[in-house]
């Protein structure tokens, strides 16, 4: 019988590699063009088994160097509103950062990389930094010390830089061609080979699709009853948009009280401005 591998663009497989120090740190260096020391875990358990418990947010890999906190994503389908998603990451990273009488000047630096098989942004870069900034003038520097990145595979021809170009290159193809892309591939194979492993990510990803399922079935029976007052059709797809956004995040357990209680799941829409929010 053949045995189904988990590649490195799986968010699980990915999460376990990544939670290689000497990988992340290439991979980090690789993104960010700055030397990366010694690396801690703020959720090793959670990145590597999907029925870890949550923060509230499932980050894919949450990281702390010195004086740095570094929050990397793996994001294989299109992602509409990547934009609003770095922002709600951002936020989720900096409510946790501050404890009690310390001041604003204690939040760390912090990125929020996103790597992306598909080009989000749509400008055909294969690397795009984000930083806010003054319209009225840009040489102002907030000086807010956070920082976006969205990085798209899908034109890994077009970087200069050959670790980088290696590690897209690999995203995009799996084919292990750089130094940094062999590391990974030799630990994905690893991998592979604990099949208890595998088989529970298999099975958390196969009930996650069946829940999606049913979850869609009740949002269309849902929306159907929603559109009688206010229009069959809008309600189906505000509801469908929702189910996906909470897939997306994990959050399940929201997806199927929303299917069953209308004043929770227009709070979520509100939350995700799904339908007249966009």
């Amino acid at each position: 019988m053949h045995l189904r591998n988990l590649k490195f663009s799986n968010r699980w497989m990915f999460n376990r590699v990544m939670c290689q120090e000497e990988v992340c740190r290439e991979v980090l260096g690789a993104v960010l063009g700055i030397p990366i020391g010694e690396i801690r875990y703020l959720n090793a358990e959670q990145a590597k088994e999907p029925a870890a418990a949550s923060r509230g947010i499932r980050m894919d890999v949450f990281a702390r160097e010195d004086g740095r906190v570094y929050d990397v994503e793996m994001q294989l389908a299109h992602e509409r509103h990547i934009g609003r998603r770095l922002r709600y990451y951002q936020a989720a990273i900096d409510a946790t950062e501050l404890g009690e009488g310390e001041g604003y000047e204690e939040l760390p630096e912090s990125f929020v990389i996103f790597i992306g098989a598909v080009d989000f942004l749509g400008a055909g870069k294969p690397l795009y930094t984000i930083e806010r900034m003054c319209l009225e003038d840009s040489a102002v520097s907030i000086g807010d010390d956070s920082h976006w990145i969205v990085l798209n595979a899908s034109a890994a021809e077009l970087v200069a830089d050959p670790v980088l170009r290696d590690l897209l290159h690999y995203v995009r193809t799996e084919r292990a061609e750089g130094p940094l892309s062999r590391q990974i591939d030799s630990f994905v194979e690893r991998y592979n080979q604990d099949r208890e492993w595998v088989t529970r990510v298999l099975t958390y990803e196969q009930d996650t699709e069946m829940r999606c399922r049913q979850a869609r079935a009740e949002g269309l029976e849902e929306g159907m009853e929603k559109g009688m007052e206010k229009g069959m059709e809008k309600g189906m797809d505000q509801f469908g948009g929702l189910v996906s956004y909470l897939i997306d995040e994990g959050r399940l357990d929201d997806a199927k009280r929303a299917a069953a209680d209308a004043s929770y799941r227009d709070l979520l829409l509100a939350e995700f401005e799904v339908g007249g929010g966009c």
